[in-house]
């Protein structure tokens, strides 16, 4: 597909987890040092899921950044979920950030009115200036919580209440994250695309065979609400991680890094 805007995007393919964390994370910490030495302050965007958590320690031990001029936010959430549930994204990410990040760290709470949550949590978002989004991508080619088909490459509203699809429900169980489908909440409130895309920088990191799909029609197929993380390839900074099996559909109809081959690893 030819489309006005549509950029070459940076891949690098590694053999090991550690070996696409260790990569993510510094390319993470370089945009977030570039923006506390810019401005004072650093804004980052975080997705909560398995494939984050390697990056995020990574990212968490680099000693370069101050993690009191930084301020994290993240993408979604399930509409009710008590703020302590296991499954809460706000808490998978805030056991996760290192103890300095905490302070500046703004979760989204979904457990009591959520019109006026969004309110809030869109306040934030328009005050903030992104300098990195560090996401992964659903096995169903959704980015944060933008669904198939009902994302919007141009929507207006930053934060949206959205029906999540069996596809991405299904995968939280699969995960292990939720013992059945039917536990799995079937609303949440998402980040939309453009506020995304928004970031200066876009580091993804994507593992696994059950990803090999999404990641193929995100980097090489159409762009298209069909698959929401193709809009990756409008933005001029994205930069994907994938260790071989997440790798194993692309073609190579673009430049593909593999480090280890070229005896970096």
């Amino acid at each position: 597909m030819t489309q006005t805007g549509v950029h070459q995007s940076r891949i690098r393919v590694w053999s090991t987890v550690d070996e696409v964390a260790t990569d993510a994370a510094r390319v993470a910490a370089d945009a977030i040092i570039a923006g506390i030495e810019a401005r004072g302050t650093a804004h980052v965007l975080f997705a909560s899921a398995p494939s984050q958590e390697a990056m995020l320690a990574h990212l968490a031990q680099d000693p370069r950044i101050d993690w009191s001029a930084v301020r994290s936010l993240h993408m979604d959430e399930y509409v009710g979920i008590p703020p302590d549930a296991p499954q809460s994204f706000g808490r998978w990410l805030q056991d996760r950030l290192p103890d300095a990040a905490l302070a500046g760290f703004s979760r989204l709470r979904t457990d009591g009115d959520v019109e006026a949550e969004v309110a809030r949590y869109v306040a934030l978002i328009a005050e903030a200036r992104l300098d990195v989004t560090c996401l992964g991508v659903g096995v169903n080619g959704h980015v944060a919580f933008n669904e198939p088909d009902a994302a919007a490459f141009d929507d207006p509203d930053a934060l949206r209440l959205v029906e999540l699809d069996i596809a991405s429900r299904q995968q939280q169980v699969d995960e292990g994250l939720f013992a059945d489908l039917a536990a799995v909440p079937s609303s949440a409130v998402t980040l939309t695309v453009p506020v995304l895309l928004s970031a200066r920088t876009m580091v993804s990191t994507v593992l696994g065979p059950h990803k090999a799909a999404a990641v193929a029609q995100a980097l090489q197929g159409p762009v298209s609400v069909g698959c929401p993380a193709s809009a990756m390839q409008l933005h001029p900074d994205a930069h994907w991680f994938l260790d071989g099996p997440a790798a194993s559909r692309l073609s190579d109809a673009q430049p593909i890094e593999r480090p280890e081959v070229a005896g970096e690893a």
